[in-house]
């Protein structure tokens, strides 16, 4: 009878273990489905893309923290949502591999609309008007973008500058990975003018006081590729939808035109 009564409580406890075990997996499984939509929910942390040199918009201040309008811009929402923010800080290209592997949940660094990265990536409605800035030394005159054509011109490297010149017949475009480098060339004579966004060389020329500088401004209102968006991965729904309200919401209050000011020259 004492055996029966053994193996009688060993064999509940063996079901009982098994019970929890399949219990324990389901909890498992469904907390995987759960977090596999759009961002980290439990943790309420979006990782986040960002260029360590793409003045005003992003860059690194002198204790390497990320800094700028878009910072700015994203932090705020964030926020505004319970979510803290994750920088990633990254090269240019890496940026755009960050997003495409689902490592970042979103990349913000002064990108402009292409249809190429419309077909890649989720899209933010655009949150900032961003006209190209074709700066060149005071000795160099340029008046329109045919100027440019005999000259050496200096864009970063993967930017739609590149295609900008192309577009215009320009064929000595020499590309570097930061555009700070390509600012550099400029003021020790290895290139004529650089392109950027305009708020971009706006800030190389204020920041350099010394060398005198002109700017030309090129865009287009009516023009998408004038204005910058976010990028998220296909599967960031949540994500990109968060943005694009508070983005409505930052401007019905004017935030966004508070930081505007902040950082953009007139």
């Amino acid at each position: 009878m004492m055996k029966h009564t053994v193996f009688f409580n060993q064999g509940v406890m063996i079901g009982v273990i098994c019970i929890i075990g399949l219990l324990s997996a389901c909890d498992k499984k469904q907390s995987t489905t759960q977090n596999t939509d759009d961002t980290n929910i439990s943790t309420k942390t979006i990782q986040v893309a960002v260029n360590s040199n793409m003045p005003p918009f992003a860059y690194i201040d002198d204790r390497g923290n990320p800094i700028g309008f878009d910072v700015e811009v994203i932090t705020h929402i964030a926020q505004k949502n319970g979510y803290t923010v994750k920088f990633n800080i990254l090269p240019w290209q890496d940026m755009f591999k960050s997003v495409e592997q689902n490592i970042s949940d979103l990349a913000i660094s002064s990108i402009s609309y292409t249809t190429e990265r419309e077909g890649k990536y989720l899209l933010s409605n655009p949150y900032v008007y961003m006209p190209a800035g074709v700066l060149s030394l005071n000795d160099t005159t340029i008046n329109s973008m045919s100027d440019l054509k005999p000259m050496r011109l200096g864009v970063q490297d993967g930017a739609i500058f590149v295609d900008v010149a192309k577009e215009h017949g320009i064929e000595h475009v020499i590309t570097k990975e930061k555009m700070f480098l390509n600012f550099q060339d400029l003021i020790n004579g290895k290139v004529d003018a650089i392109m950027s966004d305009k708020q971009i060389v706006q800030h190389f020329a204020k920041s350099y006081p010394q060398y005198k500088t002109n700017l030309l401004e090129y865009g287009n209102v009516n023009d998408k590729g004038s204005y910058a968006v976010a990028i998220a991965p296909k599967n960031k729904t949540q994500i990109i939808n968060m943005f694009n309200q508070g983005l409505s919401d930052m401007r019905a209050t004017g935030e966004l035109t508070k930081l505007e000011e902040k950082w953009f020259e007139k």
